[in-house]
C-alpha cells in the first residue's frame, strides 16, 4: 500500500515523465517471468505470475509512453524521442505462449524468453514452483521464502530438484499439485517455441540447461551447463545470442566465459537502465511481478521508484 502511494505521489508530481526524459538515450529492459489468466487460482504469494489483465494494462502504458525494441537490436533505429523498452521473460514457461504472446502479438511487442533448456517440451514443474504451489498458503510466507533460501544456498543445484521432493513428500502441510497447476505452470514446448518464432516478435536465449545459480558451480560445471544449453537453443528456431543469469548470480569469472561461448550478451536481475551499449553483458533489468498497480509499473519502469528505494535500502 504505502508503495502505490509513493508511486502515485511520483506520477502527480511529474517524476516519470522527467525520468523519461532522462532516460531516453538509454534502454529500459524489463523482467517478467510467467502471465496467467486472471480466473487461474495463482498459488499463494505467487509474485512470479503477472495477471492478464495487469499485463495488457502495462502494454497499454508502454504503447503510450515506450517505443518497444527487441534486446538483441534495442540500440539500433532512429531516436524517434520516447525511451526503448525491452520485454524479457525468464524460465521459460508455456504460459508465455498461452496468455503473454497474444498480447504481444496483438500490440506488436517484440521480446526475449529465456529457455532452461533441459526443461523444454517436459510436464515437470521448476523447483521453486512446486514448494510454491504445495506450501503457499499453508506455511507463513516467511517459512517459505526461507525455505526456499535454504536450498539456494544449502544445496547443490543438481540435488535440488530431488531434495525438494523428498521435503515435499514428507512435509505434513504439503498440498497436492493438481493436473490444472501443471498445466498452468509448465514448460514451453518446442512446437510453442516454433510458433512464437516464427511471428518475428519473439526471439529466444539461454537460462542455462537446469536453472543452476551459476555462482553455486565450480567453472567446468558452469561451463557445462551453458554448453548444454547452446545445444538445445542451436536445434530451436529463433536463438537470438543472450543469456540470463538464473537469480542474477554471477560472478566476474563468468563473463569471460560467456564471451569464450559465443554469447553476444547477458542480464541481471539489478534494476537499473542500460546506458552503455558496450556494456552488454551485465544489463541491468527491471523486475515485473504480480499485483503492481498502474501507478506502480509506472514509476518502476521509468526508474523512479526502485531508485528511491535503492536510496531507503528497501
Amino acid at each position: 500500500m504505502l508503495k502505490s502511494v509513493l508511486a502515485q505521489g511520483l506520477a502527480l508530481a511529474g517524476a516519470n515523465a522527467i525520468a523519461r526524459r532522462i532516460n531516453r538515450k538509454g534502454v529500459t529492459v524489463l523482467m517478467y517471468h510467467g502471465v496467467m489468466e486472471d480466473d487461474f487460482g495463482l498459488a499463494e504469494g505467487d509474485w512470479l505470475q503477472v495477471r492478464a489483465s495487469e499485463f495488457r494494462s502495462q502494454m497499454q502504458h508502454l504503447g503510450r509512453h515506450y517505443r518497444a525494441v527487441p534486446l538483441e537490436r534495442a540500440w539500433e533505429g532512429e531516436d524517434d524521442g520516447r525511451p526503448r523498452v525491452a520485454l524479457t521473460f525468464d524460465d521459460g514457461y508455456a504460459n508465455n505462449f498461452r496468455v503473454a504472446f497474444p498480447i504481444l502479438r496483438e500490440f506488436g511487442f517484440p521480446a526475449t524468453v529465456f529457455l532452461v533448456t533441459g526443461a523444454v517440451g517436459t510436464r515437470r514443474l521448476f523447483w521453486f514452483d512446486r514448494l510454491q504451489i504445495a506450501l503457499g498458503g499453508r506455511v507463513a510466507p516467511a517459512e517459505l521464502k526461507r525455505i526456499k533460501e535454504d536450498f539456494k544456498a544449502g544445496t547443490h543445484p543438481h540435488g535440488i530438484d530431488d531434495a525438494v521432493d523428498t521435503l515435499l513428500r514428507g512435509h505434513p502441510d504439503a498440498g497436492t499439485i493438481s493436473a490444472e497447476a501443471v498445466e498452468a505452470y509448465r514448460p514451453l514446448s518446442r512446437e510453442e517455441i516454433a510458433e512464437m518464432a516464427a511471428s518475428g516478435l519473439v526471439r529466444f536465449g539461454s537460462h542455462t540447461h537446469r536453472h543452476e545459480i551459476l555462482t553455486r558451480l565450480n567453472q567446468a560445471e558452469a561451463e557445462r551447463t551453458l554448453l548444454q544449453s547452446l545445444e538445445i537453443l542451436n536445434t530451436l528456431p529463433g536463438y537470438g545470442g543472450y543469456f540470463c543469469f538464473p537469480n542474477g548470480g554471477w560472478a566476474p569469472e563468468h563473463i569471460p566465459l560467456c564471451r569464450r561461448l559465443g554469447f553476444e550478451g547477458a542480464v541481471l536481475t539489478r534494476p537499473g537502465v542500460w546506458k552503455d551499449p558496450a556494456d552488454r553483458f551485465t544489463i541491468p533489468r527491471f523486475g515485473i511481478g504480480r499485483g503492481a498497480d498502474a501507478a506502480t509499473f509506472a514509476a518502476t519502469v521509468s526508474g523512479v521508484l526502485p531508485r528511491i528505494q535503492q536510496v531507503l535500502g528497501r
